[in-house]
């Protein structure tokens, strides 16, 4: 008798059920589609507002969804490539 063995997938990130009011930068990125990095430029930079919460900055859900109903929504075809991308290629 074989025993059936169960995989799971541990690559992809665990979602949560209900988003929290309030989120750290990875959780944040996760939330927009971007990264942690960028959230963090982003507070740097006074686009994104944050708050303290024990010493720790966080970013309500709301003002996630303010920024991203304020990006352009853009259609077709992207920007032609920059001069590095270009380098890129033609060294490969």
């Amino acid at each position: 008798m074989q025993r059936k063995t169960q995989v799971s997938n541990t690559t992809a990130p665990s979602l949560p059920c209900a988003w929290p009011r309030a989120m750290r930068p990875p959780l944040a990125a996760l939330y927009i589609g971007g990264t942690s990095g960028l959230i963090e430029q982003l507070w740097r930079d006074g686009i994104l507002p944050f708050r303290l919460v024990g010493g720790v900055r966080v970013t309500l859900r709301e003002d996630l969804d303010k920024y991203s109903d304020r990006l352009e929504v853009k259609t077709g075809k992207l920007n032609e490539p920059r001069q590095a991308t270009l380098a890129r290629r033609v060294a490969a």
